[in-house]
């Protein structure tokens, strides 16, 4: 038998869902179906604008971890050259 949600393997003969669509399930019915629904919405589903700019984000946090470490003395010749 399979999923009733997504049509994986079901985990038992008694249950309507796999685990992972019962999980879905079990926090849909704590939160409710309206909250899941905004989380879902906001967080997924994107429309080109909002994609482009994460993209820019996450390169832009990529750099950052592969710059070398900002030592205090570096830090402090960027402060004079600021000033």
């Amino acid at each position: 038998m399979s999923c009733y949600f997504c049509g994986k393997p079901r985990q038992s003969w008694t249950g309507y869902y796999c685990d992972c669509c019962s999980e879905i399930s079990r926090i849909t019915k704590l939160y409710g179906e309206e909250e899941v629904l905004d989380i879902l919405r906001t967080t997924c589903i994107r429309n080109k604008k909002q994609i482009k700019n994460k993209i820019e984000i996450v390169k832009k946090e990529q750099e950052e971890a592969e710059a070398p470490p900002l030592t205090r003395s570096k830090k402090k010749e960027k402060c004079l050259k600021e000033v």
